[in-house]
């Protein structure tokens, strides 16, 4: 069985999409995405012939994970990541008080996301949201490899190459 790279599965977490899907290949140790489009496609016994030619890859991706089903395993999707949640624990974790009062009072109801960034540009403090955010993700993708038997290496794929 392939090695993956920990870091492609974290890239890939944080832009975790509705649209797309993403998979580790057991096969290759590759992260593929698949758009929701081109699996539908591929579903319905579609061909090559009915992507566009930028598509083919994730065609052709989308046809071996329906013929090998073991071959895949989808990586969890931006509903599994819990964002909001990352963000909640964050503001409970940072100091001062205030800042921390004014991050949960920015998570609550509609807009979360948008007050949540501009409370962090406010205090000039994303840097140490994205290194949260890293972390949580990082802590994400072990937890989730552990738990679908996947063995991982640190670091991403294009270093190893060249």
């Amino acid at each position: 069985m392939a090695k993956f790279f920990l870091k492609d599965i974290v890239d890939d977490l944080e832009v975790a999409s509705d649209e797309r899907f993403s998979y580790v290949d057991r096969q290759t140790g590759k992260v593929e995405s698949v758009s929701r489009e081109v699996l539908a496609i591929a579903e319905e016994s579609g061909t090559i012939d009915d992507v566009l030619e930028w598509q083919e890859h994730e065609f052709e991706v989308a046809q071996a994970k329906f013929a090998d089903w073991d071959r895949f395993e989808k990586l969890p999707t931006k509903f599994d990541i819990h964002e909001w949640e990352i963000m909640r624990e964050f503001a409970e974790s940072v100091e001062p008080e205030r800042f921390s009062d004014d991050l949960q009072n920015a998570i609550r109801g509609a807009g979360a996301f948008r007050y949540f960034k501009d409370t962090l540009h406010r205090y000039r403090r994303e840097k140490e949201w994205y290194a949260f955010r890293d972390d949580a993700l990082r802590q994400i993708a072990i937890d989730w490899c552990e738990e679908h038997g996947i063995e991982y290496v640190e670091g991403r794929s294009f270093e190893a190459e060249g």
